[in-house]
């Protein structure tokens, strides 16, 4: 999942890469209008969408809109033609999320999609401080990867990462329609800065054949605080590290072999 850490058949489905900033009051959605022709080629599909719940966490539930204000911008959502990349972003935000596994759409390695990520977010940063008169200041950067666990389902996927893989899963009844569990660690062993969420949920997936088949989903989650000096770049680099620890953590040595590890 690094460049130090390789796969031929990477099980990568999703990876999303995103930038938690300071709010920018100002900013509305016809000032990045210029972003919508300079990412027409790339992007070509535009919607629009009720913000997102702000990321930091505030005392007030509740705010109304008086007369005057201006309205509070939505979340503005670019993809593809196929649907496989989509940047996403909002006065408090900006994200990048890629799909794989289709035909010609192999995982390219981290570092390529933390390049777009970063070339997109200046792009988006120049034309924020032309209008607010700032430049967003990031304090959080997240990592986030789904990866596809084929013929195994979720209770024994469950069973396998809460044992390290060294015990089958037995289940009372017939197969759930559904089951998953989630596991947050607010402080990661590796960086203090780093919380980090592991999660395992039932999948259906579809192989080459057409046949689909029971599956599971494996889902590693981590937010990496930005402290006052310190380079976003890199921090979202340590969030990464604690992604790839945790996949290591909660994989088997078998399952790494079939998806062809090597360095």
């Amino acid at each position: 999942m690094t460049d130090m850490l390789r796969f031929e058949r990477p099980p990568v489905h999703e990876v999303t890469l995103g930038l938690m900033f300071q709010p920018l009051p100002r900013l509305q959605t016809l000032d990045l209008a210029s972003l919508r022709v300079d990412w027409r080629s790339e992007y070509p599909n535009l919607s629009e969408s009720t913000p997102l719940t702000p990321w930091q966490s505030s005392e007030q539930t509740v705010e109304f809109v008086r007369t005057g204000l201006s309205w509070p911008m939505g979340l503005c959502s670019l993809s593809t033609e196929i649907g496989d990349r989509r940047i996403r972003f909002q006065q408090d935000r900006f994200i990048l999320s890629w799909k794989f596994g289709g035909e010609g759409h192999r995982y390219p390695g981290y570092n390529a999609l933390k390049a777009e990520l970063l070339g997109k977010f200046d792009h988006f940063s120049k034309l924020s401080q032309n209008i607010s008169g700032v430049l967003p200041e990031v304090k959080r950067a997240d990592v986030q990867y789904l990866n596809r666990l084929p013929g195994i389902s979720a209770h024994q996927a469950m069973a396998g990462v809460l044992t390290g893989w060294t015990s089958n899963s037995t289940f009372p009844f017939r197969v759930p329609d559904y089951c998953g569990f989630r596991v947050q660690y607010s402080r990661s062993e590796i960086d203090s800065l780093v919380s980090v969420l592991v999660g395992v949920d039932s999948a259906v997936t579809e192989p080459s054949d057409g046949e689909f088949s029971e599956g599971s989903s494996l889902i590693i989650d981590a937010e990496s605080q930005v402290e006052l000096g310190d380079d976003f770049s890199l921090r979202m680099d340590a969030a990464h590290e604690v992604v790839t620890a945790a996949f290591m953590e909660v994989t088997s040595d078998q399952m790494r072999e079939q998806w062809g590890a090597g360095r």
